[in-house]
């Protein structure tokens, strides 16, 4: 495994001694306009206001690519982004949002930043978002799109949060079809277990994206609680042997950071190449919100040479 922290602690999956983690001085101004007083979150407002918040909050603009091109794949809708004529390879993305927010427009400044740092193909993938289209319907949008795709050299997939979800899901699903298509996968703090209730969803007090924020999700995404041991939803339950190379991106001022160092680990047992990058004092989301950091700056790079790796390996 290729380590990589930036003054991290070391992984663990159960880290109950630590109650207040170190925050970014760069990631204070979003924290506190998280926790201000009304702030809307998902626990006090409907889906379809925090969809406006988030559309007001994700930066506009990016690099400029050769083409942009919207169109509907299996009725899906999807953007397809090159940076040049000749790219290197193909990264399927799918946004985050908690299966509840998220759409092509939100994304489109990270998804042109990913092509342009990667030289790859992106196509980014606006699956149905729940409470309307509840688990699984997301899986199934984005696996009707991974199957019709006809990619620009290596294939992979990538996604934050609950794309990250479903970037580790669709690797699973392509792995089980035999003759598996994927080259490598990144999983920007992703969703993996799809629990609340364990130690480490208790050993803080995140500035954003709280326990019971997550549980809220949880519950609009898949309401079935009987359904949550599905693989499907809740990736690190399912076998994890013959998955492509993976890089795991984890914030460290992030309850979900546990659970995607522990599937690093899980990977690793299992026999697949895996690579942690754990951004010390980061929150959930900064890649997308904060995208001038420092800290996703180094994250960046990091995920272009993790891609860089890839592609130059398989052609």
């Amino acid at each position: 495994m290729i380590e990589d922290r930036s003054g991290a602690i070391g992984i663990a999956a159960d880290r109950a001694s630590v109650t207040t983690p170190f925050l970014d001085p760069e990631m204070e101004a979003l924290a506190q306009l998280a926790n201000a007083p009304n702030a809307p979150s998902i626990l006090n407002s409907p889906p379809t206001l925090m969809r406006a918040v988030l559309s007001q909050l994700s930066p506009q603009g990016g690099p400029a690519m050769v083409s942009v091109h919207d169109q509907r794949v299996c009725g899906v809708a999807t953007r397809d982004y090159r940076p040049s004529q000749h790219c290197r390879g193909t990264i399927l993305f799918m946004h985050g949002g908690g299966w509840v927010t998220g759409s092509l427009d939100d994304y489109d400044s990270f998804t042109r930043l990913i092509a342009s740092i990667t030289h790859c193909r992106v196509v980014s993938v606006d699956y149905r978002l729940a409470p309307e289209h509840p688990f699984p319907a997301a899986v199934v949008d984005v696996h009707a799109v991974f199957g019709a795709l006809d990619p620009d050299g290596p294939l992979l997939v990538a996604g934050d949060s609950a794309g990250g979800n479903l970037a580790a899901v669709l690797c699973q699903l392509d792995r089980d079809k035999g003759k598996p298509r994927i080259a490598g996968q990144i999983l920007i703090y992703p969703s993996v277990a799809g629990r609340t209730d364990g130690t480490a969803m208790h050993a803080f007090e995140p500035p954003m994206m709280k326990r019971a924020e997550i549980e809220a999700y949880y519950d609009l995404y898949v309401p079935d609680r009987e359904l949550r041991r599905d693989v499907r939803f809740a990736p690190a339950l399912g076998q994890l042997d013959n998955l492509p190379p993976a890089l795991v991106i984890t914030a460290g001022a992030d309850l979900l950071a546990a659970e995607g160092e522990a599937y690093v680990q899980a990977l690793l047992a299992a026999g697949c190449d895996a690579a942690l990058h754990r951004q010390e004092g980061a929150i959930h989301a900064y890649l997308t919100l904060l995208p001038q950091s420092r800290a996703a700056q180094a994250t960046m790079d990091r995920i272009a040479n993790f891609v860089s790796g890839l592609v130059s390996s398989a052609s």
